[in-house]
């Protein structure tokens, strides 16, 4: 895959395989493979569903490095859903503390 990858030289290449719930998918760009790609993953949906290897009516599971992501068709939009981050309390950064007390 890595070496498909870099002989497309794009941005990031998106790989599928089918499983029994779905498809692994996994992405890489020229020089690596990434944890998650938000537009491959619309075009992995897209290719799906328009060359009918999956019905418009069924959502599309993604089997990924960042866990479960799923796409389905909301009308003629594609509603994908990610993984989030917790909420979780940090400090300031000091660089922007002194920037807005410049303001």
């Amino acid at each position: 895959m890595q070496s498909i990858a870099t002989e497309m030289n794009l941005s990031e290449t998106a790989f599928l395989s089918p499983q029994q719930e779905g498809y692994s998918l996994r992405w890489f760009t020229p020089n690596t493979e990434v944890a998650l790609c938000g537009h491959a993953t619309l075009a992995s949906a897209h290719i799906l569903w328009e060359t009918e290897m999956l019905s418009k009516d069924k959502q599309a599971n993604f089997y990924t490095k960042s866990g479960l992501l799923t796409a389905s068709m909301n009308g003629s939009w594609i509603q994908m859903n990610f993984p989030a981050e917790p909420v979780s309390e940090s400090d300031y950064p000091l660089e922007l503390i002194n920037l807005i007390s410049l303001c």
